[in-house]
């Protein structure tokens, strides 16, 4: 991954690659350098609802903070947790991406794309599509995840277990 001296250098190929990293510590099922993407007050969040204001004074399909996706990424490494056995695979396939906003004094940067992931387990493979927002911090040496939106394109529909970080 290529690292970035300064928020001020910032280009498009340096967002791709950081996002690509993240999809593939998902797809090789790296949950804990995955999670280490993340600040330590970032947000996983999934909104039940096209166009959610907010996590905190809305239902959400996910809202995780660091304790929650620790006890998600337990289960994950648990071979007693039945549900999840065998281990869904996924392949995460990240696009579209663009640069909305960033603040080079602040560090910051909100970026958005669109996403296609492949989840298959016991003989069936489901697909899920929409776009995800990464708020990213960047610490002087990588970026961090302040929060990452996920906008599932069927967000309102009956949904079943999803299986997966998307």
């Amino acid at each position: 991954m290529t690292s970035v001296t300064s928020l001020a250098e910032l280009d498009l190929k340096t967002v791709e690659e950081f996002l690509f990293h993240e999809a593939r510590l998902l797809d090789e099922k790296k949950w804990q350098k995955w999670d280490g993407l993340f600040t330590t007050d970032g947000t996983y969040w999934m909104p039940a609802s096209v166009d959610q204001p907010d996590p905190l004074n809305y239902v959400s399909l996910i809202y995780e903070d660091k304790l929650l996706r620790a006890v998600r990424i337990e289960r994950f490494d648990n071979e007693n947790a039945h549900s999840l056995q065998p281990i869904p695979r996924s392949v995460h396939l990240v696009s579209n991406v663009m640069i909305d906003a960033y603040d080079a004094v602040s560090g910051t940067c909100t970026v958005n794309s669109r996403f296609v992931v492949f989840e298959y387990r016991r003989d069936e493979q489901r697909i899920y599509g929409g776009a995800y927002i990464h708020d990213l911090i960047f610490d002087g040496t990588d970026f961090k995840i302040k929060q990452k939106r996920v906008n599932l394109v069927n967000c309102e529909s009956a949904l079943d277990n999803i299986n997966v970080y998307l």
